[in-house]
This record gives C-alpha cells, structure tokens and sequence, in this order.
C-alpha cells in the first residue's frame, strides 16, 4: 500500500470517529512514569471507532469533576467493562460520568491494564490517587466508591473484596484503596472473595447495589444471585435488582438500537434512590 493511499485510509477512519473520541478529555496518570510492567511493551495502545481500547500499558483517570458549589461532592470511580481483552470507554465510561455529573457526583474513568493481576493494581492505585487528592478534586475521601460493568465489575469485586497486602510502590499507596461503595452491574464475581470466603470481615463490606439481566445471554444473571447469597450469609449490606429483559450490555441504554425491557432503563434512578438512602447523596 502506497503512502497515499495510506493518508487516505486514515483520514476516513478520523471522519469515522465518533465526536467524543475526538475531544481531549484531561486524563491524570495514577503511576509515575511507566506502570511497574509495563517497560518492556512495544505494542501501541488500540482505539476502535466506537472508543473501545486495547493493548493498554498506561493506565489512566479521567476526571468528571461536579463544580456547581464548593460543597464536597461523593465521587466515583468508573471501571467499565470489555471482557479484559478491550475497555469500552465511552459507553461503560464518559456516559457513566456524564450521568453521574448531573446528579451531583464526581466521576472519574479507570483506563486499566487487561489482565487482574495490574488490573488490580491500577484499580488500588486509582482509589488512593482519589484520595490523597481528595482536596484538590473537592471530594468527600469517605464518600469514595466504585462501580463496574462486565469485566469491570469483577475488577471492581476484587478491588472491594479483596484484602491481599500490598506492596507499597510509592507513598501514594500510603493511602486507603478501599471503596465505600460498590455498584456491581452485569459481572462475574467467581474469585472476589480470595482466601478470606464466608470468614471475610462484616465491617469490611462497604454497602452494594447489584445490577443484571435476567437473559444476559453472556454472564448469566445467577452470577449476581449468587453474588448477593453470599454477601447477605456475611451479613453484609446489599440490594439486588433483577430485570427480565436487558440482556448484556444494557449501560445506559441510549445507544443499543434494540428493543429492551422498559423496566431495565430505571436502574440508574433506583441507583441514586440507594445512594441518597445509604446518605451518600
């Protein structure tokens, strides 16, 4: 192929780009330099016309910051989902954001390495970078949650769940990894408890709002059933919503195309409804 014809090729894959995967959002890097594991990777990161990513090696925050008073703000930190083989960031991500903007949160979208070793670790990073930074964000440091979807919320299981220590890079990790809250939807959960199972410490369970389909087609609704069976036998805080129709995928909604249960599309008002009940809004 000629270098013309390469030109060419490009530039009608630019004017395929959606707008929002032109815009410059601001990112901030939650590592120093490389991410530990990172040095030895040639291959460039992978963004799709629909803003899916791949070959990620530098993860990142995006920040959604609420600025309509000086009044600090619960914040959330937005793992979307892609199967850890991509992210899908706009869907599970920028829409998020925007959303949880406009009901009065701080959001900030996790670009994470894809596999759950520094997938983990990006997330951990992530939540104390949200909280060293607290003021500067105009955050509430105890009004720090999660939420995830797909791959995502199993990230952010093992991010809520998980207890293995950590080994300090920096004095960033100093600071609390912990997630006061965690907003699972459409996940896989199979190994978030880790060696602690049903003995893992009531205290330590943050409130939980879960979130599936029950014809997801790819991760079978059981998975949140059995999610929340063992939360509630912990003793822990939970509320599960189990839609007939969504099937996987669902976000927002605002962009699948299909026909869908009506009844799905109010899980993100029932999700602030929560939040105001557990006084995180």
């Amino acid at each position: 192929m000629t270098t013309k014809h390469l030109i060419i090729k490009s530039l009608i894959l630019v004017l395929l780009l959606p707008a929002f995967a032109l815009a410059q959002y601001k990112t901030e890097s939650i590592w120093p330099g490389l991410a530990p594991g990172s040095e030895n990777i040639k291959d460039q990161e992978q963004w799709s016309e629909n803003s899916k990513v791949s070959n990620v090696y530098q993860p990142n925050i995006t920040p959604f910051l609420v600025k309509t008073d000086s009044a600090l703000k619960p914040a959330l930190l937005i793992v979307p989902g892609g199967g850890y083989r991509s992210i899908a960031m706009n869907k599970e991500g920028y829409k998020l954001a925007q959303w949880a903007n406009e009901n009065g949160i701080s959001a900030f979208v996790l670009k994470y390495r894809l596999n759950e070793v520094d997938g983990l670790r990006d997330a951990q990073r992530a939540m104390s970078y949200l909280r060293k930074n607290a003021k500067k964000f105009n955050i509430d440091e105890n009004k720090i949650g999660v939420m995830g979807f797909s791959a995502g919320a199993h990230l952010s299981g093992l991010l809520t769940m998980n207890r293995y220590p950590i080994k300090k890079y920096d004095q960033l990790d100093t600071f609390s990894p912990k997630p006061n809250f965690w907003i699972p939807v459409y996940g896989v959960f199979g190994n978030i408890f880790g060696r602690w199972g049903s003995h893992y410490p009531i205290e330590d369970i943050p409130p939980i709002f879960i979130v599936h389909a029950d014809n997801d087609s790819r991760v079978p609704s059981l998975n949140s059933v059995d999610l929340y069976s063992q939360l509630k036998r912990m003793g822990a805080s939970a509320e599960l919503h189990i839609y007939e129709y969504g099937e996987h995928g669902f976000a927002l909604e605002e962009d699948r195309g299909v026909a869908v249960s009506s009844t799905v599309e109010n899980w993100s008002q029932r999700c602030i409804a929560w939040l105001k009940v557990k006084n995180i809004l």
